[in-house]
């Protein structure tokens, strides 16, 4: 079985989900293309991540989950400060079938908020309803979030597209370092994406296989996962690419 871990869905139908902000110039990528993609290439199931064009919007993400029964796993984004946020999320994993939420560590200008007190009680709800955390953002914003990791050791969560990580950084590699870390934590775990954009090669990108073959030394390969990002990844590299680079290049 292949299950892509990381990509993102949005409707065709903007009158019936609008993006935040009035946007109307996303390119396509709904559901039924994901499905049709994963098709022709062998995908069997995915984790969809809710786009930041819908914002707190989860609507889409679940309708589909409700469509697609038992072909998906979700991860919501929702509003950390709203005062019913733990009761926000046990509705997102319960009644809505979502896995978790993602941090997004660019969005607050200290991304030190994501790991500050008032969050303890999301925390709390997410051990006790299972749900997990993804984290995004570039790697020197990672280490702000280590504090509540080391306090939720029942909380897995996952750093995206290598933990923000610079493929091809050499010599000591400290931001590579950030990412590495977090493996003196069980319940961290880190996903593989391409990341050609950090390359200074055409495909398959061989500058960038010593990042993730470090990741993969340090963490083993049960806590790594691979994802395309679709539908980003069929602007350029395309899906069928993007599975071979892990299948086919890297030893």
């Amino acid at each position: 079985m292949i299950i892509d871990s990381h990509l993102h869905v949005w409707s065709d139908d903007q009158d019936r989900y609008p993006f935040e902000g009035g946007r109307k110039d996303a390119a396509p990528g709904s559901t039924e293309l994901l499905l049709e993609t994963m098709h022709e290439y062998g995908v069997d199931k995915a984790v969809i991540v809710q786009p930041i064009y819908y914002l707190y919007d989860n609507s889409y993400v679940a309708d589909s989950l409700k469509k697609y029964p038992g072909k998906f796993a979700a991860m919501g984004i929702m509003d950390r400060h709203a005062p019913d946020a733990p009761e926000q999320l046990e509705k997102l994993v319960v009644e809505d079938g979502f896995s978790g939420l993602r941090m997004h560590l660019g969005r607050p200008d200290d991304p030190a908020e994501w790991a500050a007190p008032d969050q303890d009680p999301i925390w709390r709800k997410a051990e006790e309803v299972g749900a997990l955390f993804q984290s995004f953002g570039p790697a020197d914003k990672q280490p702000a979030i280590e504090s509540i990791v080391a306090r939720y050791p029942g909380v897995k969560v996952v750093l995206d597209h290598i933990g923000g990580a610079p493929a091809d950084e050499g010599g000591a590699a400290p931001l590579l370092g950030h990412v590495l870390k977090f493996a003196q934590y069980p319940n961290t775990y880190v996903k593989f994406t391409p990341q050609g954009h950090k390359s200074q090669e055409d495909y398959p990108f061989k500058d960038t296989h010593g990042a993730f073959h470090k990741i993969y030394d340090t963490f083993g390969p049960q806590r790594l996962m691979w994802g395309t990002d679709f539908p980003h990844v069929m602007r350029g590299l395309g899906y069928g690419r993007a599975l071979d680079l892990f299948r086919e290049h890297m030893d």
